[in-house]
């Protein structure tokens, strides 16, 4: 393994909800490299409820600075993206990576989800991340560098926290997008999602929500896992991943990273083997279902398929397609 450190000397993060959990260990690993942080978060409870409180932030501030680091508190919404730029820029003059951290979770279940709990959620954790993005983008540009990391979680997977889930999902996109604009600029700013498993407060405070309805309820509390797991789970373990994501060595470029507890991996999507129901197969109208149902095998065969390049706007397999243009084409 090599021992050359990665440095962030001279550099700028911007780290929403950074005041807890999270966000707070990955401040806490770039200021110890040499980045200047600043430290946002509203220091609210974690489904957005209470009132806005500086103490977290001061708190991370004043611990980077007692290990001899730079830091800044900011309290400003991720709603109001422009606030948190505009102070990061007035405090550093610069801002070299943005790492979109906060975010909040509601417990209700489909059933009980309503119309103003799935906007909150939304305005917070996929809003958020474009007003945050939409301020610093120009910095960025100008710049012709930067390192964008957004936050989604496993939740996009699949789970009983629809809106949670489809803002986490959501960003994905927004991430791919603007990997695809700093192409088409050709400018040195990377832009990766990760998907990170941690023990943290807002876990903590969701779960024991969730027991007490069921409690209340008249069911048996939630489980939780064994004690020697979530020790294992700290937030600090999931650090590293960002902290490699903001390096200018890391090239890597709408790309989705898992990690938790040491465990780190990339996912991907998959293609599978095309299926077509062309003039080729004597399909002269439009392909019906019975193409679709007949051809299974082939909507399941991933080895003979390919991975999709993320946040290049495009869809289908290069030959694939080249097949299809270059055969319609060549049609009397």
């Amino acid at each position: 393994m090599t021992t050359d450190e990665l440095r962030y000397d001279g550099q700028v993060a911007l780290i929403t909800g950074s005041g807890r959990g999270l966000g707070r260990e990955h401040a806490l690993l770039l200021a110890s490299r040499g980045c200047k942080v600043i430290v946002n978060d509203l220091g609210k409870a974690y489904d957005g409820s209470g009132n806005a409180q500086s103490q977290v932030a001061d708190e991370v501030v004043a611990e980077i600075k007692a290990a001899g680091g730079e830091a800044v508190a900011n309290y400003d919404s991720v709603e109001d993206g422009e606030a948190i730029v505009k102070a990061g820029m007035e405090a550093f003059g610069r801002i070299d990576i943005v790492v979109n951290n906060a975010g909040i979770i509601t417990p209700e279940t489909w059933s009980e989800l309503t119309l103003e709990s799935w906007k909150k959620t939304i305005d917070v954790n996929l809003t958020g991340v474009f007003s945050v993005m939409k301020a610093a983008w120009p910095v960025l540009v100008e710049q012709k560098y930067g390192r964008c990391v957004v936050t989604a979680s496993p939740a996009l997977y699949g789970a009983g926290v629809a809106a949670y889930a489809a803002s986490k999902a959501g960003v994905i996109g927004l991430a791919n997008s603007l990997q695809f604009e700093a192409r088409k600029l050709h400018l040195d700013i990377k832009c990766n999602v990760l998907v990170p498993q941690a023990n943290t407060r807002m876990v903590q405070d969701l779960n024991a929500n969730i027991s007490a309805s069921r409690v209340a309820k008249g069911k048996s509390e939630l489980k939780s896992a064994p004690v020697e797991i979530l020790n294992r789970m700290g937030p600090e373990k999931v650090s590293a991943m960002v902290a490699w994501l903001a390096h200018s060595q890391c090239q890597s470029e709408a790309k989705v990273f898992e990690a938790g507890a040491g465990y780190f991996a990339q996912i991907n999507w998959a293609r599978s083997a095309p299926l077509f129901a062309t003039e080729k197969d004597g399909v002269e109208g439009a392909p019906l279902p019975e193409h679709i149902r007949d051809g299974q095998d082939t909507l399941h065969d991933y080895a003979n398929g390919d991975m999709p390049r993320s946040g290049d706007g495009a869809m289908g397999s290069p030959n694939a397609l080249e097949w299809v243009f270059g055969h319609l084409k060549s049609k009397p």
